[in-house]
């Protein structure tokens, strides 16, 4: 149990924002287990118009099928240029869900990344229909932060599926528009 313990403790960062340090491989392990436990078939993946995600998968359901396609990330430094990935998926292929996968991070980066550029970011994401999941290898859970899979079937299996960041965001709406408003009357 101590093992496990001090295994846990090296996959957490130092510092005033401590996150999670997972490999891309294992947070990718743990998006298509999380796939398959939803009932989803993993397809190798191919491009779709000029991007390659990282992984695809299709369910079968008695009113059609669903589709997935997601890209992984260590970290939000690295989100801006999967997201830019993802909203070309989107554009190519609108019936597609399209999700970025990460460990889980600070909360309160995630907040100011979101909110960053008065949520050009967020909202953007909004916009571009796009999905961001937090993926925990160890404990084995996924939890959806942003937007949400059209496939209801997910809310059964996410972790802390009632609770999302778009709840937050929402509330910071007005406060963001109308500093997006401000500067587009110059």
């Amino acid at each position: 149990m101590d093992k496990q313990v001090e295994e846990r403790k090296k996959r957490v960062s130092s510092g005033p924002f401590r996150h999670y340090l997972f490999d891309t491989s294992e947070v990718l392990s743990e998006a298509k287990r999380f796939l398959r436990q939803v009932g989803y078939e993993l397809k190798p993946p191919s491009y779709i118009g000029f991007v390659q995600p990282d992984f695809q998968a299709k369910r079968q359901a008695e009113s059609g099928s669903y589709e997935i396609a997601g890209i992984v990330r260590e970290n939000l430094d690295q989100a801006v240029e999967a997201l830019i990935k993802l909203a070309s998926i989107k554009a190519v292929k609108d019936d597609v869900d399209c999700v970025l996968v990460l460990p889980p991070i600070n909360e309160y980066l995630l907040i100011e990344f979101l909110k960053e550029e008065k949520g050009r970011w967020y909202f953007a994401m909004k916009d571009a229909k796009l999905i961001v999941w937090f993926c925990n290898p160890d404990d084995q859970t996924t939890m959806c932060a942003i937007g949400a899979p059209t496939d209801d079937l997910f809310q059964e299996h996410f972790l802390f599926s009632k609770i999302s960041f778009d709840q937050y965001m929402s509330m910071m709406a007005a406060e963001l528009y109308r500093g997006r408003l401000e500067e587009e009357e110059f």
